[in-house]
């Protein structure tokens, strides 16, 4: 009677034993499963310093009286920044959908030209335009079978917003370059000539369009 018992309980214990086990191997398949998943499928976790992949929108949506995100990166290092956007080549990296101007954001260019390329703004204006605008115009000459280059700038304080040549006529002779260019820091026009004709000079004449700005041009 006793070993029937024992017999029983044995029995009943080697199968607790494997309902068990079999609960802890279904445990770690399912949860290894979902860590391999994570991050890579609509509704999956975000997980942090690992790569997440997904193929539909991502909408952070709330009603806070401020920022509804805030990255803060406190490292020192070369190159440490908040955020970084990338795309690919010829797609613009962010859009929005206002027009209110971003205080404190700065940028170095503006269609691919720098800032000191535009006219800055007047002492005593509160717009970026100038009082008016005139020419500077001087004449100069390239000696046969060589090349010349030069600058026309405005008067001081003034800005270089354009220029142009004249009388490059001579046969051989062409323009290089007519273009503006910046000389310690002020925007000037420059013009390189060069002069293949063996026997004749060429004359011609170089301008500048200025903005006039304090003191101002009577």
């Amino acid at each position: 009677m006793i070993g029937t018992i024992f017999g029983k309980v044995m029995l009943v214990g080697r199968a607790t034993v494997f309902l068990v086990g079999l609960a802890v191997i279904l445990a770690l398949t399912v949860g290894l499963a979902a860590a391999a998943l994570a991050g890579t499928g609509v509704g999956a976790t975000f997980n942090l310093g690992k790569t997440n992949t997904v193929n539909a929108l991502s909408s952070l949506v709330g009603n806070v009286a401020g920022p509804a995100l805030k990255v803060d990166n406190n490292s020192t290092g070369v190159g440490a920044t908040a955020l970084r956007l990338e795309v690919e080549p010829g797609k613009p990296p962010m859009s929005v959908n206002s027009t209110t101007e971003v205080q404190g954001l700065n940028v170095d260019s503006l269609d691919s030209r720098n800032s000191s390329e535009f006219l800055q703004e007047s002492t005593d204006r509160d717009d970026f335009l100038p009082r008016t605008i005139y020419v500077n115009k001087v004449q100069k000459s390239v000696s046969p079978l060589s090349n010349r280059s030069d600058f026309i700038s405005c008067d001081t304080g003034d800005v270089a917003i354009g220029g142009g040549f004249d009388e490059v006529n001579v046969a051989n002779v062409r323009v290089t370059t007519s273009q503006l260019e910046v000389f310690d820091g002020k925007p000037t026009w420059v013009v390189r000539v060069e002069n293949g004709n063996p026997t004749s000079p060429d004359v011609y004449q170089i301008s500048a369009v200025c903005a006039d700005f304090p003191l101002l041009r009577q």
